[in-house]
């Protein structure tokens, strides 16, 4: 066993006369290093900078115990020596003062196309249909007609919530009693053949005296009467 031992030594960790000054001078190196770096921190201890209070404005101005001076941007302060609080050397305010653009609720009956565009997922051709269709309706009484343009998911609602407001009073009213069929077959909602049907009945039967009376036309089922009621108002 012991034969064994010496002949693994002797040939995995054998070195020659040069190598073995080699070893040791290397040895002898770190140890000195260590030995020289205790020495070092024993006999010259670092000052740990500190301020008492910080002012932050847009030049980063910092208010210490001695006065420091400014760098463009930047302030190098002057520490009291024996402090310890550690805090950083040299602040610059590029980093606590982004600006930030102010948050905005678009309403959607009074947005051009830049507010639109400013909102996520809709851009500069989808925002040119919502205010076309908008025209067209007079104003939005609802935001879920917003699917009704093509290009307008469902879901973008959920995206916009909290982005976007309607105020539906802003929302012009048709006047069935008073609208002309040029005017009233632009609408989305009438278009021409209801448009007919409706200045027809007003002309046949007179004056519209209360909404239900709508419902008289045959081609006005349950459906079209709830989709144009938001918009229909009876004038004298």
């Amino acid at each position: 066993m012991k034969t064994r031992f010496n002949f693994f030594i002797r040939t995995y960790f054998y070195f020659n006369k040069q190598e073995r000054k080699g070893l040791v001078g290397m040895v002898l190196l770190v140890v000195f290093m260590q030995i020289a770096s205790y020495l070092y921190g024993s006999f010259l201890p670092i000052e740990v900078p500190s301020v008492d209070t910080l002012v932050w404005s847009d030049s980063i101005q910092m208010e210490s115990s001695t006065k420091g001076y400014i760098l463009g941007n930047y302030q190098r302060v002057n520490y009291k020596k024996n402090d310890h609080a550690v805090l950083p050397f040299v602040f610059s305010d590029s980093n606590f003062h982004k600006k930030t653009k102010p948050f905005r609720v678009v309403e959607i009956n009074s947005a051009d196309s830049a507010d639109l565009v400013s909102l996520p997922k809709i851009g500069p051709v989808l925002a040119g249909r919502i205010v076309n269709y908008r025209e067209r309706l007079g104003g939005f009484k609802s935001l879920k007609q917003l699917t009704e343009i093509w290009g307008f998911k469902e879901d973008m609602l959920y995206d916009l919530e909290g982005k976007i407001s309607l105020n539906p009073s802003l929302a012009k009213p048709v006047l069935l009693n008073s609208i002309a069929l040029e005017d009233l077959r632009k609408h989305p909602y009438f278009k021409y053949t209801l448009s007919q049907a409706l200045v027809n009945y007003r002309m046949q039967h007179g004056p519209f005296q209360k909404l239900e009376d709508v419902k008289n036309i045959k081609m006005v089922n349950d459906s079209i009467y709830h989709l144009i009621l938001p918009y229909c108002v009876i004038d004298k």
